[in-house]
């Protein structure tokens, strides 16, 4: 799954854009994202399990616009970031195990990591591939 995330309201430092890999959509399953923030760069965040706490294996300096791509090989997922949306980089020390099995939902995440507020994310070029890069 890959998307450039165009812009983001900068509704706190930790309001996160990007994309998503997951084992269900019931709450707390696992997940691995790779997110842009308006104050935090860009991170790399994981549920290993079922009800799991939420980790982070990597972040770096980074803003919008971004272009940020998640992929999976069997239950080893990877973060990659481009400059174009057609070269990709490994974003290093992302890589991670997670106890997942059988298909995953893919998709964009946006959360304003703020209750009393809603955050507004423009998405292009989103794309969803069999081929890992």
């Amino acid at each position: 799954m890959s998307a450039r995330v165009v812009s983001q309201t900068n509704t706190t430092g930790w309001a996160k854009a990007g994309v998503m890999l997951r084992q269900s959509s019931v709450p707390g399953s696992a997940y691995y994202a790779a997110f842009v923030t308006p104050g935090n760069g860009i991170v790399v965040q994981y549920r290993t399990a079922q009800g799991a706490g939420a980790q982070q294996s990597a972040g770096f300096a980074g803003t919008v616009p971004a272009y940020l791509m998640v992929a999976r090989s069997g239950n080893t997922y990877t973060a990659y970031t481009s400059t174009n949306g057609t070269t990709w980089t490994v974003v290093s020390g992302s890589s991670v195990t997670l106890n997942t099995s059988g298909s995953v939902l893919a998709g964009l995440a946006v959360t304003s990591h703020d209750a009393s507020a809603l955050s507004t994310v423009t998405f292009e070029t989103v794309s969803v591939s069999t081929a890992v890069p």
